[in-house]
This record gives structure tokens, sequence and C-alpha cells, in this order.
């Protein structure tokens, strides 16, 4: 079985270590093992387990880095602001091109369409020429098909026909997009790249910065739940993403977390492979996405988070607010409470800024070095889709300040033994899963299909208990476990559960 490495594996001389298992950590692992340096990645909990896992699943254009009321006359005023939109667009274009045309990324191209209304903050000539604009300023290969309807199409699309206002409607701007069929399999197949290039994992396990011995070197505590060890890295690269600040005292906050909720209907067979984009009446950018079959997500919201991200869910207050604004959206759906399967909610790790309180969504690194912490990097305001340029940057900063990689002998990336072919048993022999949620969750994906029953838990918790050598009682409260962990994370609250670390204020 393919299990966390002993810590005797660990009691050596890194060139770097990786804190943090979302996209971005993994990401940069990737690139650094392939690269040939000697790294190990440390997660606190299990690989996509924070905001990479509970995303709004969605491998965006760049449209909405465009969007403003006058966008003319802003860029004007604010050019500086302008060309930093601009940038975010094209990496974000790069971005979908590299991932869309992968066949071993997940994703499925939808239509998303953007009605336009007399009223409404975007004007039909504004958002064909955002589109075009991007079209321009990407690379070739993925189309996005642009296609701008005039009133009487818009009214007659299948999803248009449910829309609000359709006598105000003055049409609909559809293109091509893409969504993430598993976006934690990015994380976890990144991480398995890494390992067959000699990468180490330590899933949890909490790392601590313990200060610099005499060599310079980074002394790293590991503290997992069967060991404690500590291990020395040249660089240290802070991938933690919402509990970036937790890492050490570096006289700084580095991240800024807002909250992001989302609810899961059934609708119409019209609404299969489309999706709709708006803006919602709070100002931020609202969406309704096809999840699979006739399984359909609206979302996200946007409030301020403070406190633990691991505790993060959607209460009744975000299934109001979502509801809501999906019945203003689409008034003929008539949705209720009724019709809500699921929820889920994640937190972003947005970049503090004193200057936007709900956080700056460019992503930077940040050098730690004049806080005394030389030769540790942060990444904040990393979005799930710029994955890849992620990695690519922090391999880029780590050779720039040690050098290339020495030279390491090849590593065979052929297995020994022939993987199962049962997911539910691949999840812990090949894949890391470190329990019952990981695998349900993370790597089958079984949970995006509806919640799981006690009896289908209680299946895989039998294929799985003796690879874990799982006593009995030991495989009872796994069973247990998952079934509350899947309550509070993915369905309705039937009251309210606010807390004092989530506000259930709105935009």
């Amino acid at each position: 079985m393919n299990q966390n490495p002993p810590p005797e594996c660990c009691a050596q001389i890194f060139d770097a270590v990786i804190v943090g298992g979302g996209v971005n950590g993994t990401a940069a692992l990737r690139e650094l093992a392939g690269a040939g340096y000697k790294v190990l990645l440390v997660e606190a909990e299990d690989l996509g387990s924070g905001a990479s896992g509970r995303s709004s699943r969605m491998l965006h254009c760049g449209l909405r880095y465009l969007e403003n009321p006058e966008p003319v006359r802003n860029a004007i005023r604010h050019p500086i602001r302008f060309a930093r939109a601009l940038h975010m667009a094209r990496d974000a274009m790069q971005a979908r091109a590299e991932l869309a045309q992968d066949q071993t990324v997940g994703t499925r191209a939808i239509e998303l369409s953007f009605p336009v209304w007399r009223d409404g903050p975007f004007p039909r000539w504004q958002l064909d020429a955002g589109l075009r604009l991007l079209w321009l300023i990407g690379p070739s290969g993925v189309p996005l098909d642009i296609r701008s309807r005039d009133a009487s199409a818009a009214r007659a699309h299948p999803v248009g026909r449910h829309l609000r206002d359709r006598d105000r409607l003055r049409g609909m701007v559809s293109f091509r997009e893409y969504l993430f069929t598993e976006p934690e399999r990015l994380c976890i197949d990144n991480a398995l790249d890494a390992e067959a290039h000699g990468a180490r994992l330590r899933l949890m396990t909490r790392a601590e910065l313990r200060g610099r011995d005499a060599n310079g070197l980074w002394r790293v505590g590991l503290d997992g739940a069967d060991d404690s060890t500590e291990v020395r890295a040249r660089m240290v690269l802070n991938m933690a993403g919402s509990w970036a600040d937790e890492l050490a005292n570096f006289g700084k906050r580095l991240v800024r977390g807002t909250k992001g909720a989302h609810i899961i209907v059934r609708l119409p067979e019209g609404f299969a492979d489309r999706g709709i984009a708006t803006v919602h009446r709070g100002g931020y950018p609202f969406y309704g996405l096809p999840l699979g079959q006739d399984r359909f997500y609206f979302g996200p919201t946007e409030t301020p988070f403070e406190g633990d991200a691991r505790n993060v869910h959607a209460d009744r207050a975000d299934l109001e607010f979502l509801l809501g604004e999906a019945n203003h959206l689409l008034p003929g759906l008539g949705l209720t409470l009724k019709h809500v399967e699921q929820c889920w909610a994640g937190v972003r790790p947005l970049t503090e800024d004193a200057q936007r309180p709900m956080g700056a969504r460019e992503r930077k690194v940040h050098d730690l070095s004049l806080q005394g912490f030389e030769n540790v990097l942060a990444m904040t305001a990393g979005p799930v889709m710029s994955l890849r340029s992620a990695g690519r940057r922090m391999l880029s900063e780590v050779a720039a300040r040690i050098g290339p990689p020495k030279a390491r002998p090849k590593v065979s990336l052929g297995h020994t033994t022939q993987a199962p072919t049962d997911a539910v048993t691949l999840a812990v022999t090949h894949e890391h899963a470190p329990d019952l949620y990981a695998v349900l969750a993370r790597r089958t994906g079984a949970i995006w299909s509806g919640m799981v029953s006690r009896e289908d838990a209680t299946q895989a918790a039998d294929t799985i208990a003796p690879l874990f050598g799982w006593t009995d009682i030991r495989k009872a409260s796994e069973i247990e476990a998952f079934l509350k962990r899947q309550e509070t994370e993915f369905c309705v609250p039937q009251h309210d559960r606010k807390r004092p670390d989530q506000p259930a204020m709105r935009p």
C-alpha cells in the first residue's frame, strides 16, 4: 500500500519544503520535482481539502476582470488598474487554453450566456467588445464561439425563456466556457506526478518554522498524528492558502478570506450543458452552472470570513440569499428551499490589501526576507485555473535563489505493481487517501453526485478497512465521522447555524 513515507525518509535536507496541498502547492511540487529538485510537501489535512476542493469549479475566460460599468472612462482615469485587469484576463485565457486542451485534466465545455436588460449593468456592445478583446489577447486553439442574440432570440433560448423582465430584455451574449469536472483531482494528480519524480509527501501533518540552523537551513518541524520529526530546507514555500498566516509570525497579514457558498438544485432539460452569468443585486458575479445530468448549481456568495476556514459551511442565510438571486434572475423556475439538494462553501485565500477590505484577487508572491524570513516565499490569491502558471512561477523563484538542482539519479516512472481497477481501493493504495471522507469526497467524487447514503458509505468502508488495518470499532467510527462531516459540509441546513466567525452580512 502506498502510504505516507515513514519519518526516517524525511530526516534529511530538502531543496524546498512546500506547505499546503492545494492546487498551487501541488503545482509547485510537480514543477520542482520534475526539474530535479529534492522537495517535500507537507499538508495539515488532505490534498485539496481547502479552497481547491470547494471552489466554483469554473475555468473561466477572464471576462469578469473586464466587467466595468464605464469601461472607457475608467480605463482612461485608471490606466494602471486597467492594465492589471488586462494582464489577469490574458492569463485567464492562457490557462483556459492550456487546461482545456490537456486530456489529463477533467474539463467540460458549456455554453455560458450573459443576458442584457435595458436597466442592466452592461450593454450588449460592451460584452461583445470584452469577449472580442479576450479573443485578440488570448492564445489560439480554444475558440470562444461568441454568439450575440437579439431580444427575440434571447427569449426563445432554453435558458432565456425563464428569465426575469422578458419585455425589457435587450438580448443575450453567449460564449464557450469550461468547467472542471473534479478540481480536487488536480491536486491529487499533481502530487502523484511529483512523487513519481522523487518528491515526498506528508499528509495529516502540520508544519512549523523553527528558525535556521548554523548552516542557514530552515528547520521545519513536522507534527503528524503518529510521529513528530524535523527536516531541513534550503527554501520554504508557504502555499497554505487560507492558513498561510499560521505557519509563523511573519509580522504582517498575508491572507484576507472571503466566503463563497453554492446551492445545488435540479432544473429542466434545457439547462443541460448551458450556464448563465450575471451580476447579482449586491454587485458581484453570479452564475448558474450545470453540475451533471439535470443537477445545476448557483453561486457564489461573497462575504467576509474570519476564523478557521475548516469550519466554513453554507448556512441558512447563504441559502436564502442564493435562492433569492436565482429567483430574481430566473423567476420562471419558482425555486424554494425544498428544491435545494445540496450546498457547499469555501473560503477564497485572497491577498490582504488595506485599500480593499474584501481582499485583492491578483495573485501575489510574497518575499518574506524583509520580515526576517530569508528564502521563505508565500503565494496568495492564486485561483484554481492558474495552477500551472503558479507552479512555473515558484520554480523560477526557487531557481533564482538557490540555483539549478544538483544532479540526481534518474527516477523510474514505472509501477512495480499493477494498480487496482476499482476507484475506492485505488484511492487508498495509490492515491494517499487518509480516511473514508477523502475516498468518497476527493478521490472518487461520489459526494458530488448526491448525498452518500449510510449503506454506500458502509460498503466503501468495508472495502478499505483491511487496507488500513481498521478494527470493526475503527471502521464504525470512520463511517460516523464521514456522515457527520458530509452533513456539515454538504447537507441543506434546516435552521440558522450562524457562527461568531461567519457574519451573515451581504455586500
